[in-house]
């Protein structure tokens, strides 16, 4: 039975990772339908993106790095089908998603069609973690407040009128664009049925980083002018944070503790206090750690830009009281035990090491 072909244009982005990207030209051909057109943002890899043969993908070389948002913005003024199915490079469909889509995309009180995205990172306890964060709108359907970037269905017409280019950022297009289409009128709509699937799979440090570029703008702002108060924002998120993941699953502490950690430093980096306070930050949120999980924290935090000092426990005159106190009553009873059972997986990871690169990363 041929396949139905639709005016559809395929823009998909890649940034040193073309294993991903060409995985997921090769699984279009598992789809029902054949999209017209199939366009590639190559936003300024180190080796230059080459489609494989048979995908008759065309590919759009960016001179430099620009970031998700700009490369968007290129693939998406590119395109020329009557619909464009945008799509992170880590995303895999189910072979009908797409008919299912194009009737609530024509719609034209919709700005978007998507459905919910399924982390499927692999196993292990980083993967289960990486799931719980990523996992988006799960078996949600109807109408939303934001579309996340990864998948986007939408008529031409609608990115002709009302796209985002001229937008300035690298990031968080997801947020400007989806607020731009309701205030509007449109409507972003999840479609009910299979999920898209994102496969990326995501180090703990990359984790960490990427978490706080899309969470730590508002805290960051205040920090410049109100440490204290941007501080005990964080931590009370915190708090919050080790509550909800505890509750899946206590050996997730770890890294809403590295997380917490790093924001923390970056906070009173962004308020312009020493180095040496910095490292005293870093070693004092060791202390508070069993001694294998301690070696692994220091490590982490010297590679995300925070080495530490030899303890925690020294030289804290002009740390502010605040956080000491504020760090002593966040952890629950049971964090030495839960951190302890994470161990075994943390130094798993460090061998494995079989993480996919990110965009965040550039």
């Amino acid at each position: 039975m041929a396949k139905k072909r639709y005016g559809l244009s395929v823009i998909t982005y890649t940034y040193n990772d073309q294993a991903l990207a060409a995985g997921l030209l090769d699984s279009l051909a598992g789809w029902d339908c054949l999209p017209r057109e199939i366009l590639v943002v190559d936003d300024g890899s180190s080796v230059p993106f080459t489609a494989p043969p048979g995908t008759g993908a065309r590919v759009i070389r960016l001179d430099a790095n620009r970031g998700p948002a700009q490369a968007k913005i290129v693939g998406l003024s590119a395109a020329t089908g009557r619909f464009l199915l945008s799509l992170d490079a880590d995303i895999r469909l189910d072979p009908d998603w797409v008919t299912r889509l194009l009737p609530l995309a024509a719609r034209p009180d919709v700005g978007i069609a998507a459905t919910p995205i399924r982390c499927e990172a692999g196993s292990g306890l980083l993967a289960d973690y990486q799931r719980l964060l990523y996992s988006l709108h799960l078996g949600r359907s109807g109408p939303v407040e934001m579309a996340p970037a990864g998948v986007w269905l939408l008529r031409r017409e609608i990115w002709a009128t009302h796209g985002f280019a001229g937008y300035p950022g690298r990031l968080h297009e997801d947020v400007h664009f989806s607020e731009k289409l309701r205030r509007l009128g449109l409507t972003l709509w999840l479609a009910a049925g299979p999920e898209a699937r994102q496969i990326r799979r995501l180090s703990r440090l990359t984790i960490v980083r990427r978490g706080w570029i899309w969470q730590g703008r508002e805290f960051l702002a205040v920090a410049r002018t109100e440490v204290i108060s941007a501080l005990n924002a964080l931590l009370m998120s915190v708090r919050r944070r080790l509550a909800a993941h505890g509750a899946v699953d206590e050996r997730f502490w770890y890294y809403d503790y590295l997380y917490a950690a790093y924001a923390l430093a970056d906070l009173l980096r962004e308020a312009g206090r020493p180095e040496t306070e910095l490292a005293w930050l870093t070693g004092l949120c060791a202390g508070e750690l069993p001694g294998p999980a301690r070696r692994i924290f220091l490590a982490d935090m010297a590679g995300l830009g925070f080495p530490g000092a030899a303890s925690g426990r020294e030289g804290e005159g002009g740390f502010p009281g605040e956080i000491r106190r504020a760090l002593a009553s966040l952890l629950p009873d049971s964090f030495a035990t839960a951190v302890n059972a994470a161990v075994p997986h943390l130094l798993a990871e460090d061998r494995c090491r079989d993480w996919h690169f990110s965009f965040y990363d550039g």
